[in-house]
């Protein structure tokens, strides 16, 4: 997700993009993009559209992760 949102916080990700990387059913994206936030890595900003959620932007703690985990 830090990729795909430059390292910005404040660009929305589309749910669409995180899922044609990932290659997720509805079911476990859904789930992946609630656990993510309940740890503070993401925000869930809009919702609708085939996978339920719209669009994720990433956190600050979620870019450090995202850094400390590519070391």
């Amino acid at each position: 997700m830090a990729r795909i949102s430059d390292d910005n916080t404040l660009k929305k990700i589309p749910v669409k993009d995180i899922n044609e990387a990932m290659e997720l059913d509805r079911t476990e994206i859904k789930n992946i993009l609630e656990y993510l936030e309940e740890l503070g890595y993401l925000q869930i900003k809009t919702i609708g559209g085939p996978w339920l959620y719209g669009h994720v932007t990433i956190t600050q703690e979620g870019l450090k992760k995202a850094t400390e985990d590519e070391a």
